[in-house]
C-alpha cells in the first residue's frame, strides 16, 4: 500500500470509528460509559480531520504528527476501554472499536515506516 493509501484508510477508519463512538454513546448502550464513549468520538473525528488536512505547514514533520496523534489516540483508548471492557463486560460495540483501532495503529506505523528519512 501507497503512503497516500494508507493516509486515506487511517482517515475513514477515524470517521468511522468516531462516529460509531458517538452513536453508541447516544443510544445509551453501554450504560455509564457515554461520555467517556462521546469525549474519543469527538477526539476521533478532529484527528480525523487532522489527518485529512495533509499539513504542509512548513514543519519537517508535515503529516507525520497527525499521523503520531492518531496512534496515540487510539492506543489510549484500547487501554483504556480495553480495561474497562474487561473488568466489567460489555456489549459486541466495544470489540468492534478495538480492532478499528488496532487497524488504525497498524496502518499507521506502516505510514511512518515508509515515510521517507529526515537528512
Amino acid at each position: 500500500m501507497t503512503r497516500q493509501n494508507l493516509r486515506m484508510l487511517i482517515i475513514a477508519l477515524l470517521m468511522l470509528t468516531g462516529i460509531f463512538h458517538l452513536l453508541v454513546a447516544m443510544l445509551g448502550i453501554v450504560p455509564g460509559l457515554a461520555w467517556p464513549l462521546a469525549g474519543f468520538g469527538l477526539i476521533y473525528t478532529v484527528i480525523g480531520f487532522y489527518v485529512r488536512r495533509d499539513t504542509n505547514d512548513g514543519s519537517k514533520s508535515h503529516s507525520r504528527n497527525a499521523i503520531i496523534a492518531a496512534i496515540a489516540a487510539c492506543a489510549i483508548g484500547i487501554s483504556l476501554g480495553g480495561a474497562n471492557y474487561l473488568s466489567n463486560g460489555g456489549p459486541a460495540a466495544l470489540p468492534i472499536m478495538f480492532l478499528i483501532d488496532v487497524v488504525i495503529i497498524g496502518a499507521g506505523v506502516m505510514w511512518l515506516i515508509k515515510a521517507p528519512k529526515k537528512t
